[in-house]
C-alpha cells in the first residue's frame, strides 16, 4: 500500500496526502482498547480432562459511553463442561488488572486451564465489572480440527461467581 503513496505522490497535494495517511493510520490500527494486562500465576492453574473448543467469532457491539476496555470472549468450564462467556465492553475498576484465560500443557502433554480473572494491586481476586454492552455470537455448533461437532454449552452473557482452585501450588505443570 505505501508503494501507492511512493508512486503517485508528485500527483496528490501535502495536504491531501496528509489527510490520507492520518485516514489509513486510524483504520489500519483496528485494535480494541483491552484493561491493564497481568498474568496467571500458576496457582490459579487446575487440571482439566480436555482443553477447550475452538473459540466462537463474535459481533463487537458499538462502545458505549463509560466503556473504557473490551474483554474478549471466553471458554469457561462449568460442571465438566465448556460454555462461551461472550465478550462484553466494560469499565475497568480503579487499579484493577485483568488475567486473560489460559490454557497451558504439562510436560506429558496434560492440559491445565486458567479462567479470566480480575485482580487487584497484590494479586487477589475481585469480583468483575458489570458489562457495559455484550457481543453476540452465533448459535452454531462447534466443531474440532477434524470438523465433529464439540459438545460444548451455551453462551452466557455473564460469567457464573468465581471459585479459586483449591489445588496445591506444586502440582501446577
Amino acid at each position: 500500500m505505501w508503494v501507492f503513496f511512493v508512486l503517485h505522490a508528485r500527483r496528490v497535494s501535502s495536504r491531501r496526502l496528509a489527510a490520507l495517511g492520518a485516514i489509513l493510520l486510524v483504520a489500519c490500527r483496528g485494535a480494541l482498547p483491552h484493561p491493564p494486562y497481568s498474568a496467571q500465576p500458576a496457582s490459579a492453574l487446575a487440571a482439566v480432562e480436555v482443553g477447550p473448543p475452538p473459540g466462537r467469532v463474535e459481533v463487537i457491539p458499538p462502545r458505549p459511553a463509560g466503556a473504557d476496555a473490551w474483554i474478549d470472549g471466553q471458554w469457561i468450564l462449568r460442571h465438566g463442561r465448556w460454555y462461551w462467556l461472550l465478550g462484553r465492553w466494560v469499565k475497568t475498576p480503579s487499579g484493577a488488572t485483568y488475567s486473560p484465560w489460559v490454557l497451558v500443557r504439562a510436560g506429558d502433554g496434560a492440559p491445565w486451564y486458567a479462567p479470566g480473572t480480575w485482580r487487584d494491586s497484590h494479586g487477589a481476586t475481585l469480583q468483575p465489572p458489570p458489562p457495559l454492552a455484550i457481543a453476540t455470537a452465533s448459535g452454531e455448533s462447534v466443531v474440532d480440527p477434524e470438523g465433529e461437532p464439540e459438545d460444548s454449552g451455551r453462551s452466557l452473557k455473564t460469567a457464573p461467581a468465581a471459585h479459586p482452585p483449591t489445588h496445591d501450588d506444586s502440582a501446577a505443570p
